[in-house]
């Protein structure tokens, strides 16, 4: 017997599965078939809601990485804070935001297992990608409080963001001093 779901409901199921299967699989040695199996669904309605595995496997990330985004946001108390106390806070943490991964445990094994850098280092510019418009609301605030005198807060998002990936990604520089380097070349390019 058919089961007629909701366009968004099927979707999220879809994806839901994908994951359940990357985790278990990898990505590489998943399949469609395999996703369409694994919640009892026929291939072509997997290709009704998404072009191709890697259709389903953005749409994961794209979940997972706006989950991180809102568990970290979420436990970041930033209220009534200086641009330099919510620097000293969120940078150059990015192992404190593994702890919210691991809310999502299909997602966080399937970055976090050996052989899978190349998607963590996906997981990392999405998370970044997320991230760019709460850092330039936060910038914004900061420059009408008078805390700083940048003139584009955007593009200063995007440094800030990426910025830290590539210091957070670097190997020549040693894990301990990732954050302090981070935040010392923030506090000191804003004028905070």
């Amino acid at each position: 017997m058919r089961v007629v779901k909701n366009p968004d409901e099927r979707k999220q199921e879809i994806v839901d599965a994908a994951i359940r299967v990357f985790a278990r699989k990898g990505y590489e040695k998943t399949s469609i078939s395999d996703i369409a199996k694994e919640i009892g669904i026929s291939q072509g309605l997997c290709y009704r809601y998404f072009p191709s595995k890697e259709a389903v496997y953005d749409a994961g990330i794209d979940k997972y990485a706006a989950y991180i985004v809102r568990q970290n946001i979420q436990r970041t108390k930033l209220e009534g804070k200086t641009l330099k106390e919510q620097i000293l806070l969120m940078s150059g943490k990015m192992g404190e935001y593994a702890s919210a991964e691991k809310g999502q445990q299909e997602l966080y094994e399937l970055f976090h297992k050996e052989g899978n850098h190349k998607l963590h280092d996906q997981l990392y510019l999405r998370v970044g990608e997320k991230l760019i418009p709460f850092i330039t609301e936060v910038l914004e605030q900061a420059k009408r409080r008078g805390e700083t005198n940048i003139s584009d807060p955007v593009a200063t998002a995007y440094f800030f963001v990426y910025g830290q990936i590539g210091v957070l990604m670097s190997y020549e520089i040693p894990e301990a001093e990732k954050a302090k380097r981070i935040q010392d070349c923030l506090i000191e390019l804003l004028g905070v």
